[in-house]
C-alpha cells in the first residue's frame, strides 16, 4: 500500500511534466528565447507545484 501512495505523486509529477514538454515542443513561443507563453508557464507551475507536494508527501519525484 505504500508503494502506491508513493507511485500516485509521483505519477502525477510525470504526467505534468509530460503535459508541458509536449506543449513546449509544439509552440513556438516556448521553444523562443525571451518569448512568453501563458500556457507554457501554467504547465510548468503545475509540474513544480506537483513536484513539490510529491516531495513533501516522502515521494522520490
Amino acid at each position: 500500500m505504500a508503494e502506491t501512495q508513493q507511485a500516485e505523486p509521483a505519477a502525477k509529477v510525470d504526467q505534468k511534466w509530460r503535459a508541458a514538454i509536449e506543449h513546449a515542443a509544439d509552440c513556438l513561443a516556448c521553444r523562443t528565447p525571451g518569448d512568453v507563453c501563458e500556457t507554457g508557464e501554467t504547465l510548468l507551475t503545475a509540474y513544480t507545484e506537483a513536484t513539490q507536494e510529491a516531495r513533501s508527501a516522502g515521494g522520490a519525484a
